[in-house]
């Protein structure tokens, strides 16, 4: 696996990134509504994948999350993803301290990945409440642009935006 820097994460988080398929169509995998859009870096060097997942049977059942790929072929490296209040979540290197019911963004951190943990760290938010509200904050946070959400759908479809 490869192993990213915080320093690192921080940049392929931050940089510039445009969607590539704003119109990506859903799918319905185990009882889920799943969209998966390819996101690059404007020079095209650094390859992404944004997705989104909502449960269609409890509300607070939803993510997304950003994707890096560092190399074509590579296994993707989960950089980061906004989760509803549905589970319980326990940040293992922390001694197991919970975050009971609330909505939460997991990081990849340097010393979470050493360990083989790449996305078990998370911080509780209060900043979103739906997955429209979590894919607007993943977006704003990790500035990607080319996707924009249609605030009158109840599966809160992105809508293709109307610059490239």
């Amino acid at each position: 696996m490869t192993l990213l820097t915080d320093i690192l994460i921080s940049e392929l988080l931050t940089m510039d990134k445009v969607v590539k398929n704003p119109g990506a169509k859903p799918t319905l995998f185990k009882k889920s509504l799943r969209r998966n859009y390819t996101v690059q870096s404007p020079d095209g060097t650094h390859s992404f994948e944004l997705y989104t997942r909502q449960n269609q049977i409890d509300p607070d059942a939803f993510s997304c999350g950003l994707t890096f790929y560092p190399r074509p072929g590579d296994k993707g490296i989960a950089l980061t993803r906004y989760n509803g209040s549905y589970h319980i979540h326990r940040n293992p290197l922390e001694g197991d301290e919970e975050i009971r019911n609330l909505c939460h963004i997991h990081l990849a951190t340097e010393r979470y990945m050493e360990l083989g943990k790449v996305d078990k760290y998370a911080e509780t938010t209060t900043r979103y409440t739906d997955l429209s509200g979590a894919l607007t904050c993943l977006l704003a946070d990790c500035n990607i642009t080319g996707l924009e959400l249609d605030s009158n759908t109840d599966d809160h479809s992105p809508q293709i935006a109307l610059f490239e």
